[in-house]
């Protein structure tokens, strides 16, 4: 009897033929409500022990400035010369998105983009930001903006002359988190009015604002050495595909043993399953921990 019970979550029902278990829509809300006890659990250990979830990139100022200037090269614009203001100023945005707990290009506390760079000392007449946060390598990040188009629009102006990047390790809604700030700037007098571009936005900055002088915050500490001991999205990507596998197999296996016990069976579950592979699949592919700015 504990055999028949346990074989009907793998297998067609003997007598009435019913889909197995794991493979019917009650199957696929046990794996809905066991992706959000995994999200749950992540929030939680995020909350008690922070920095124990997170990713760890390899990721260069060099690279992400090399990178950038190869697009830029792509449509015949000039490359971007590196700031050290720019890069302080980026620094500093870093700085202040870890100690704030934000993900936003405006914070909490209410400083703005133009404010960490003109903290820096750099006066400017254009100027934009780019974020990105927990991607693997400089080549996703670059990717990343280059497919958004607010952030081409920042990567390919033809306005900027300069460029500033920060690439930071800190802690993040509970979880190691690695940010990308990419500054970008030129004191050539395009406008009269100082802009900054920020997320497709062009944004004037006040003759107040532009002239005075924000107080800097300071820069991130280059010794920080937190290695997460669980990255949330392998975990995540290794359970969904797993449950791809597993109905997928069942799939298979329910179709020969019906075909071995003579009953013919095409239904609309039929779709529905495959409909349910093929987009979790392609959910899966096309996942990414990171995200952009």
């Amino acid at each position: 009897m504990i055999y028949m019970n346990i074989s009907h979550w793998f297998l067609p029902h003997k007598d009435t033929h019913q889909k197995a278990t794991l493979i019917s829509w009650e199957g696929m809300v046990i794996y809905i409500l066991l992706f959000m006890l995994l999200q749950v659990s992540f929030h939680i250990a995020g909350f008690l022990s922070p920095g124990i979830l997170g990713t760890s990139s390899n990721i260069t100022q060099a690279q992400i400035i090399e990178l950038t200037n190869k697009e830029r090269e792509k449509v015949g614009l000039a490359p971007l010369v590196a700031n050290t203001a720019l890069d302080t100023a980026a620094k500093d945005k870093a700085a202040n998105i870890f100690s704030e707990n934000y993900w936003a290009h405006f914070a909490p506390s209410g400083k703005t983009p133009w404010d960490f760079i003109l903290g820096s000392g750099y006066k400017f007449s254009f100027a934009g930001e780019n974020l990105a946060k927990n991607f693997y390598s400089p080549d996703e990040v670059v990717r990343a903006w280059m497919d958004s188009s607010t952030h081409k629009e920042n990567l390919l102006n033809p306005r900027y002359k300069d460029i500033g990047i920060a690439v930071e390790d800190g802690i993040l809604n509970g979880q190691k988190t690695t940010l990308v700030v990419q500054m970008f700037g030129t004191t050539t007098a395009f406008a009269n009015i100082p802009t900054v571009k920020v997320a497709g936005q062009n944004l004037t900055v006040s003759k107040q604002e532009y002239e005075s002088t924000p107080a800097l915050v300071a820069s991130v500490q280059s010794n920080f050495t937190i290695k997460p001991l669980m990255d949330p999205y392998i975990i995540t990507k290794s359970f969904g595909t797993a449950v791809v596998v597993l109905v997928a197999a069942l799939l298979i296996l329910d179709f020969i043993v019906i075909k071995r016990r003579g009953v013919y069976r095409i239904s609309s579950h039929h779709w529905g399953h495959m409909t349910f592979l093929a987009a979790s699949a392609l959910l899966i592919l096309k996942s990414s921990p990171g995200s952009i700015l």
